[in-house]
């Protein structure tokens, strides 16, 4: 008979496996964020060019609703590996196009887009496939841990290597990218084959071609809609996209002409916020636990928002940095407590389409945050967009009020509150 501690290291070792490739992809995420926009530069100087090889890649997010469709039909091991694979043989490409010194611009434009497209497929079934992995109790470490390790890709180690890999020699940063994934790749065949959950109910019957995908993307669309909690956390995580951008927007000029910083005060300043993301990765399964999601979430919009009103009411640098950390690691925790609840509150066969349209609108609303934070510091000042974030987050807490502090309803019970939650709200 096998030891409790055999069934918790059979139990845990894929969700390493699932940690260690996520951070790989995330190094490569990061490279490629670093390297794409510098090629770009190299191949034209063209201002818009470059603007849009750098926008390919998060246009992506547009369609996440069709790719958690798809992500929901097939095995997610099965959607990170062709992921991790994909963005391996267009980055391979890439690198030998590099060699050669022939980089056509639609093709580097092509790249940039199949690459987030692939890093979508990837997130929203690495989502997906954790709590098959990770008992319920458990789910706020696991997807900490998951965090954590994207931060550290993409923060820390993918941005800095893919600049310094290209100061080395063009094309490396590509073929160590290419590697990444495919490294990856090979982590992930060793996942268990989970099987997506199936259809809802009221899903009807099954079809298949585009009308099918439009269906039960409807239907995912729908359901997030519909169910009260999650359609209070959309709108919460919209305000805060609006908030941090409106924020980041403007920050190096924030920096150098309200604080009197010189260049590096910027770089200072970004350090600041990822020690602090990291922070509150390692905390969030400790909060969540002593606390409950529903209260986490209220600490984490509130730390959020008091960070941003102190940063208007007293720009001091060493204070300002403080409260970036302090804000990052309010953020983390809120997307630690908002994935385990949506992967709790998801039908088994639809977290990917409540994973995916769930980031469309936090993603969604980040240019407009970005736009809102220009208008403000040109007509209102450099404070101002700090003020209205903050303000804007503390309007937020109402709509966090009853949320569920412990595990919520089954998931037999999901699908009829959904509609019945509907009515009560009217």
């Amino acid at each position: 008979m096998w030891s409790a501690f055999t069934l918790v290291r059979l139990r845990t070792a894929p969700l390493g496996r699932l940690a260690a490739a996520g951070a790989i992809s995330s190094v490569g995420d990061g490279v490629r964020f670093a390297a794409l926009p510098m090629l770009a530069a190299a191949v034209t100087r063209d201002v818009f060019w470059v603007s849009v090889v750098a926008a390919a890649g998060r246009v992506a997010w547009l369609l996440a609703p069709f790719i958690g469709t798809l992500v929901d039909r097939v095995p997610a091991r099965r959607s990170m590996v062709a992921a991790d694979l994909v963005r391996c043989a267009v980055l391979a490409l890439l690198c030998a196009c590099t060699v050669t010194g022939r980089v056509p611009l639609p093709l580097l434009v092509l790249i940039a887009l199949l690459a987030g497209i692939a890093e979508v497929f990837f997130d929203s079934a690495a989502q997906a496939i954790v709590p098959s992995l990770a008992a319920d109790r458990e789910l706020e470490r696991a997807n900490a841990r998951i965090i954590a390790a994207q931060i550290t890709g993409t923060g820390f180690l993918g941005p800095p290597a893919g600049a310094a890999l290209w100061a080395v020699w063009q094309p490396l940063p590509f073929a160590v990218d290419a590697v990444s994934f495919l490294v990856s790749a090979l982590l992930l065949t060793g996942l268990p084959s989970t099987r997506p959950g199936g259809r809802q109910a009221d899903d009807g019957p099954a079809e298949h071609g585009v009308r099918g995908l439009l269906r039960d993307t409807w239907a995912g669309l729908r359901l997030l809609g519909g169910h009260r909690i999650l359609r209070r956390l959309m709108v919460v995580v919209a305000v805060l996209g609006v908030g941090q951008q409106a924020v980041y927007a403007v920050l190096v000029v924030y920096v150098e002409r309200r604080l009197g910083l010189p260049a590096h005060g910027y770089a200072l300043m970004l350090v600041a916020a990822a020690l602090g993301s990291l922070a509150g990765a390692r905390a969030a399964p400790w909060a969540a636990g002593r606390l409950g999601s529903g209260r986490s979430l209220v600490v984490s919009v509130t730390v959020s928002a008091l960070s941003y009103l102190v940063v208007a009411a007293v720009p001091w640098w060493p204070l300002v940095a403080l409260m970036l950390a302090g804000n990052s690691a309010g953020v983390v925790l809120w997307n630690v407590c908002t994935v385990s609840l949506r992967q709790r509150l998801a039908p088994p066969g639809m977290l990917g389409r409540v994973t995916s349209g769930y980031r469309v609108a936090a993603w969604g609303t980040m240019p407009l945050g970005a736009a809102l934070g220009g208008v403000l510091a040109e007509d209102a000042g450099l404070d101002a967009p700090w003020a209205v974030a903050g303000l804007l987050l503390l309007g937020c807490l109402p709509l966090l009020r009853r949320m569920p502090s412990g595990s919520p309803e089954p998931a037999g019970k999901r699908a009829a509150d959904a509609k019945a939650d509907d009515h009560m709200e009217g």
